[in-house]
């Protein structure tokens, strides 16, 4: 669990200590926080002696310094102090340091980061997320791993990283897109008159010359030197600001003897400028100022539209952050006041107003008032609440006050936890990802021997532009798009799906969902409301319906078994001495009289001249119940109600050619009455936990219908093996997280139709990342060919490369849609 206690520093030696063991001294009208009294009486000794310039002097000299004696003794360092908010406590001693990588560049960052980290002694678990930049490293400190030594070595492989705390993400994300802009506007501006100055000596050349680059031979001498000048100095900010991300990348894969897709971008654009720079020095008319900076503004711009895609993962991945409020009411036992939401303890009450958001997890006290929770289930239209319902801390209070009492801390919302799903969620990387990772590193080095061969093999030919030549197919077939094909379309499917109320836990679900050939429901509370209501009375003796009734809610007010819901109505009748049995029944006395109300069994069990022959009014698919005193009094049948979309939701699954089934614990003919209801192609009742699993590998196995592809789908405990035993899993309306750990994905909106749709949309998901690495391959195959020989122009080369990402991420976008 996090570490929740709150540290800070010493007003005097800079030791870091726990707040809430922080001595306290007032220093010229301020509270100063210091560790122990020595570090006080040094204090007041300081400021007796009026010096107390000396802290100002010691902040001047080092801001946050180095530490002192006193806090190195504590085992502190300055890294660690800048990430300790980062840090979780977990079990058995070990630690996890959660950090951001805002310059994560491409999937071969991730492969490095995981490789590196994972070598290091101590070092247990490395999780890398691509869409969302953030890493996870499990260690253990017994075993001399420290969190300065990995957030140094993360830094050694050319990353700036940040500890990952609360709105830490969106800022970071705000930061990066903002330092993207800039290079981008740099790169444009210095690109449009360099192009401009090499246009006339494009037009000086002929149309002989337009390949090989700014050709000014033609030209008045001083004119073109003018233009050449002019151009290195336009060009000069471009190569080294706008393009640096390139360059550090390129240079960092070198050191630690990796290939990244920067590198030949990097070489391209160092290689056109310096040989521009040197033939600049030595007077000669042929520069590549233009070519490099299109290469930088093309590559910058397809960069960009990826940092883009990022922005529908990132709004979705910092839901705390957008959605709660940063202070709550707290309502005390003589007044209210406003605390930090991180100061929510379980039981606290908190007031709402209305159009606040709910602050906390929790019940209603008092109030009553209309409440959205279109956050996590995606539905727009509210619900009353009233005392005893339940809340969720990011939901909308819209026109009634509420007061509610918090059941969990904020690290426990339900919201955090949905953070948590989505970002495990994303750090999978699915079948066809992990290939075409592995494609990216090979052609990158296939394409830096293929472009050096290339410059080799037309410079031996003479010809005039066998430098632009090897330059151009550096850049044309560079994998970008490849490395971005798989990670964009999956982090915008997953964010999609998290905005319908459709939350994943396991990576691989999408992967798994798409190839589903059968869906296999559990009965009570996933095809049904799990909500037993009374359809009919049968009186048995001279009490009339009502009545009767009467006597059983008077009963089963005193129960919180399901079945006891279904009795309610207004009665002033009050039981005593009540008993429940489990599995039997309720009993209890009424006006001096013993009643029963359970099964036949339990109710009018066999005593003396009494005969247990009695059996209910018809033998169907109800659960009849029976009232019984000294005699039996009235049958009640309890029915459990279909869902309104349990029907159009088979129906839906057999369209898309998907086998159904239900398997089911309950052993009534109720399970066989709706599985002809609802048409399913097979039906197992009575069913253990066991024998659920047990079902389940079978069909997965092959028997009886032939090997499958199987989803299973429920909401109960009795599920969670068969969820496990399954391909894959989903949750229906979870009551417990148990159910929420074994499921694969979770539905907070309890619409079934999702299931039909999550699937064409699985399918459809795995079908554009296909198109994806098809367009990529295809386009760096068809191309490269143009490029060696020689009839691709350098900037329609960098146009290309930019344009291809660009329809990579364009055709992700697709998935901001669940419809077709």
């Amino acid at each position: 669990m996090l570490d929740k206690v709150k540290h800070c520093f010493c007003y005097h030696c800079r030791a870091l200590m726990p707040t809430a063991t922080a001595l306290t001294l007032e220093v010229d009208g301020h509270t100063r926080l210091l560790c122990c009294s020595g570090c006080m009486a040094a204090v007041q000794f300081i400021n007796a002696l009026d010096l107390q310039s000396y802290y100002d002097f010691r902040d001047k000299c080092a801001p946050v310094a180095g530490l002192t004696a006193h806090a190195a003794g504590a085992g502190q360092t300055l890294p660690e102090l800048a990430f300790a908010d980062a840090i979780e406590e977990l079990a058995d001693g070990r630690r996890a340091l959660r950090l951001l990588i805002p310059d994560l560049r491409c999937a071969a960052c991730v492969w490095l980061l995981e490789q590196v980290l994972g070598r290091q002694r101590g070092v247990e678990q490395v999780q890398v997320s691509f869409a969302s930049r953030r890493l996870r490293v499990e260690f253990n400190p017994a075993e001399g791993t420290s969190v300065p030594a990995i957030a140094h070595l993360v830094q050694r492989l050319g990353y700036q990283p940040e500890p990952d705390l609360p709105d830490a993400g969106r800022q970071s994300f705000a930061s990066h897109q903002r330092n993207m802009l800039i290079r981008l506007g740099v790169a444009g501006i210095g690109m449009m008159p360099v192009m401009m100055f090499a246009l006339p000596a494009y037009l000086a050349g002929g149309a002989a010359e337009v390949a090989s680059a700014s050709n000014a031979a033609a030209m008045d001498p001083l004119s073109a030197a003018l233009l050449r000048w002019a151009s290195l100095a336009l060009s000069t900010p471009v190569v080294l600001y706008s393009a640096f991300p390139f360059h550090r990348g390129a240079w960092y894969a070198l050191r630690h003897r990796s290939l990244s897709t920067d590198l030949p971008v990097s070489i391209a654009i160092l290689a056109a400028f310096l040989l521009s720079v040197v033939n600049t020095l030595n007077q000669v008319s042929e520069v590549y100022f233009d070519t490099a900076c299109m290469f930088t503004f093309f590559l910058l711009l397809g960069r960009y539209a990826e940092l883009q895609s990022r922005r529908h993962f990132q709004e979705s991945q910092d839901l705390m952050s957008k959605l709660l409020p940063l202070t709550v009411r707290r309502v005390n036992s003589s007044n209210e006041e406003t605390v930090p939401l991180r100061d929510v303890d379980v039981g606290d009450l908190l007031r709402v107003l209305p159009g606040e958001t709910i602050p906390a997890d929790g019940v209603v006290v008092s109030g009553r008032s209309s409440v959205s929770d279109s956050a996590f289930t995606g539905e727009p239209l509210p619900s009353v609440r009233q005392p005893g319902a339940r809340v969720l801390a990011g939901a909308t209070n819209h026109d009634g006050e509420l007061v509610i009492r918090a059941r969990t801390q904020p690290q426990d919302f339900v919201l955090a936890q949905i953070n948590r799903l989505f970002e495990q969620a994303s750090q999978y990387r699915p079948h066809w990802s992990r290939l075409a990772d592995r494609a990216a590193s090979w052609f990158i080095g296939a394409v830096l021997v293929l472009a050096a061969a290339a410059g080799i093999f037309w410079e031996l030919r003479g010809a005039d532009n066998a430098l632009i030549i090897a330059l151009t197919v550096l850049v044309v077939a560079c994998p970008c798009a490849l490395s971005l094909a798989t990670p964009v379309a999956s982090t915008v499917a997953t964010t999609t799906l998290r905005r319908r109320g459709v939350v994943i836990r396991n990576g691989a679900f999408l992967e798994r969902a798409a190839a589903t050939t059968a869906v296999v429901f559990d009965k009570t509370g996933t095809l049904t409301e799990a909500q037993l209501h009374i359809d009919r009375i049968v009186p048995l003796h001279t009490l009339d319906t009502q009545a009767c009734l009467a006597i059983a809610t008077a009963l089963e007010r005193h129960s919180h078994h399901p079945i006891a819901r279904a009795f309610a109505c207004d009665t002033a009748l009050t039981a005593s001495a009540v008993v429940t049995v489990p599995g039997q029944g309720v009993e209890g006395e009424i006006a001096g009289v013993h009643y029963r109300l359970g099964i036949v069994g339990f109710a009018w069990p066999n005593i003396g001249s009494r005969s247990t022959t009695l059996s209910p009014p018809e033998q169907d698919d109800g659960l009849w119940v029976l009232l019984a005193a000294e005699t039996p009094l009235a049958w009640f049948r309890l029915q459990d109600v279909l869902r309104d979309d349990a029907a159009q939701t088979v129906d839906a699954l057999r369209k898309q050619g998907i086998t159904t089934a239900i398997f089911s614990g309950d052993s009534s003919v109720a399970g066989r009455h709706l599985a002809e209801t609802l048409r399913v192609d097979q039906l197992r009742t009575g069913l253990t936990p066991e024998q659920k699993i047990a079902a389940v590998r079978a069909l997965n196995a092959g028997t009886p219908v032939g090997g499958q592809r199987v989803m299973m789908i429920g909401d109960g405990v009795n599920d969670a093996g068969a969820m496990a035993a399954a391909d894959t899993s989903i949750a229906i309306s979870p009551r417990d997280v148990l159910v929420q750990n074994s499921a694969d994905a979770t539905l907070l909106n309890p619409n079934l139709t999702l299931v039909p749709d999550v699937l064409r949309f699985a399918r459809r998901t795995r079908r554009i990342i296909r198109q994806n690495i098809g367009w990529s391959l295809a386009y760096n195959l068809s191309v490269i060919p143009v490029a060696l020989l020689g009839l691709l122009p350098p900037w329609l080369a960098a146009l290309g490369m930019s344009l291809s990402s660009l329809l990579v991420v364009m055709n992700a976008w697709r998935l901001r849609r669940m419809e077709d």
